[in-house]
């Protein structure tokens, strides 16, 4: 068994290997190849890739039976042949195929020197047999149901192969898989149930799901491990397809290209969203780790003059800082600190979240920018917010529905229009709120007035953020001109319950000179010399960490 582990495994990397070198054979010819054609090859070349790739991962697993089971079956039979050859050797004892063991006997009658001795050197005999025949028949009995035990683990993964030898599409699926395949019906949109649905899946069911829709990726609610695979494999599809002048992805190829670099340099990064059809602009989305097992997520979503080509790769630097600082202030806690029980030593994941189309250019006059953005004048109405804001709320509720125990600390993160959206997507019905809400640079939340008939400053319906008092914080440098516009409502310096963040330089509690955030675009920056986050970046990585304690608060 061992020895047909390791040539299954020798076997399955070369034709890993092959798989390998057809992918980039396809991916060479694209560089001359244009038109309808060449798409459609590439994509025949990436569904061959995703069964090249099923299958080898599930010829591992067969490979990983044999020497388990292998080895665990070779443990058993050597025991059993230490008894028979060195414990029994010499003894004249014999053992049939069922365990039953015979003693010699020993001779009796006239002309023996001590005849009452015989009895008892026969009783002394026989009780080593009876001991030796009950250890043998309990070694034989475990080999038989370890035997069983293999037999049905090989059997279960071969009958994949076998599903996929009767099926020449390669996709042995479920009667509810089939019907999704075929149109019938659709994935659930709720992500709870959309989890729950998926994590019952085959991953031959999974690849094919993804070939029907190879964006499921993007769906709120499947594991954080999925949408990153998924999403990477759409990612190198409509990379290789923008660089061979599809119209579909051509002027995508910037972003695309930005995508990839950002996950190149981030290797713990996780491709939460990825999306070049359904907004003027790219969408993505990048977790600093895996979102699933972290005790505390924030998303992060931007505003003003963001786009995935030029601010992804920084918004990712920026939001790693922010994850470092939090972890390094989890793992710092005194245990004299009412928080160390709970979080010493939690992990924290932040997601940058550029999931919808954000406005870009000058806020006046306004400008038009190529065809993948959006006019400036847009900055001064609140329809892109209100169109991104039920995405958000969705992939808030998403990280809850994935999460591998449910118990998630939350944070919703806005900054700029980017505070608009979230403050949208916090007041969304029917929908899990978050723990911790923080906003900076905010023009506003949209919140509705309680007396619209003589709007009062501090007058807006702050229940309608779902929040309670004291876990929402706001940050407003002193020169930011965006966050003291007559935007959207009320600036949340002036609203009820909200905990007001220092903006300045401070010293903060890591004994930590950090410059201070005036201007917009400051907040989440490092400060002048490039590496230290300002204290506005301390009082976001308190926040998400669940430390809100440790913040710096305006006095």
């Amino acid at each position: 068994m061992l020895d047909y582990a390791a040539e299954l495994v020798k076997q399955n990397d070369s034709f890993v290997a092959k798989v390998d070198q057809m992918e980039q054979s396809v991916d060479k010819a694209m560089n001359h190849w244009k038109g309808d054609a060449a798409a459609a090859a590439s994509e025949k070349a990436m569904a061959h890739k995703l069964h090249g790739n099923h299958l080898a991962t599930t010829i591992v697993g067969i490979a990983d039976q044999y020497n388990i089971y292998g080895v665990s079956l070779g443990d058993t039979r050597t025991a059993l042949i230490r008894i028979l050859d060195v414990e029994m050797k010499d003894s004249g004892m014999t053992v049939d195929d069922d365990g039953n063991v015979t003693a010699p006997r020993v001779p009796t009658g006239t002309g023996q020197p001590n005849s009452a001795s015989g009895p008892l050197t026969q009783q002394m005999l026989d009780g080593q047999a009876s001991g030796f025949q009950t250890r043998i028949k309990s070694l034989l009995t475990q080999f038989g149901d370890g035997e069983t035990t293999a037999a049905k683990a090989i059997t279960t993964d071969l009958q994949e192969l076998a599903d996929y030898e009767k099926k020449p599409d390669g996709k042995p699926v479920r009667s509810d898989v089939q019907s999704i395949l075929d149109g019938k019906s659709q994935l659930p949109t709720d992500p709870k149930k959309l989890h729950d649905f998926w994590e019952g899946l085959t991953p031959a069911e999974k690849d094919a799901i993804y070939e029907k829709d190879q964006y499921v990726g993007n769906r709120d609610g499947l594991p954080s491990v999925d949408r990153d695979h998924y999403n990477r494999e759409k990612l190198d599809d409509e990379l290789t397809r923008a660089q061979n002048g599809d119209p579909a992805v051509k002027d995508k190829l910037g972003d695309l290209q930005a995508i990839q670099k950002t996950l190149a340099d981030n290797p713990e990064a996780m491709l939460m969203l990825m999306d070049t059809q359904t907004g003027k602009m790219t969408h993505a989305a990048v977790a600093v780790g895996n979102p699933d097992t972290a005790a505390n997520v924030s998303v992060h979503a931007p505003g003003l003059n963001t786009n995935v080509k030029d601010s992804l790769g920084g918004m990712v630097t920026e939001a790693k800082a922010v994850k470092d600082l939090a972890e390094n202030r989890l793992r710092r806690l005194d245990p004299k600190d009412p928080n160390y029980g709970q979080k010493a030593g939690q992990k924290e994941v932040p997601v940058v979240w550029i999931g919808s189309d954000l406005p870009q250019g000058n806020m006046w006059p306004p400008t038009k920018w190529d065809s993948h953005t959006v006019d400036g004048l847009s900055v001064i109405d609140d329809k892109m917010a209100k169109d991104g804001a039920p995405k958000l709320a969705s992939f808030y509720d998403g990280v809850r529905a994935s999460h591998d125990d449910g118990s998630v600390h939350l944070t919703a993160v806005g900054h700029s229009y980017g505070s608009l959206m979230t403050g949208l997507a916090v007041q969304e019905s029917g929908h899990q709120p978050v723990d911790d809400l923080l906003v900076y640079g905010s023009p506003g939340l949209d919140l509705p007035y309680k007396h619209s008939w003589w709007p009062v400053a501090g007058d807006q319906d702050v229940s309608k953020l779902h929040v309670p008092d004291g876990h929402r914080y706001e940050m407003t440098g002193g020169d930011d001109t965006v966050a003291k516009l007559p935007g959207f409502g009320d600036n949340p310096r002036v609203l009820p319950g909200f905990t007001h963040l220092e903006t300045a330089a401070h010293t903060t509690l890591d004994d930590v000179n950090r410059d201070g955030a005036s201007g917009h675009p400051d907040y989440p920056r490092f400060g002048s010399d490039g590496k230290t986050l300002r204290t506005s970046g301390w009082n976001i990585a308190t926040i998400v960490a669940g430390l809100p304690t440790e913040a710096v608060k305006k006095p």
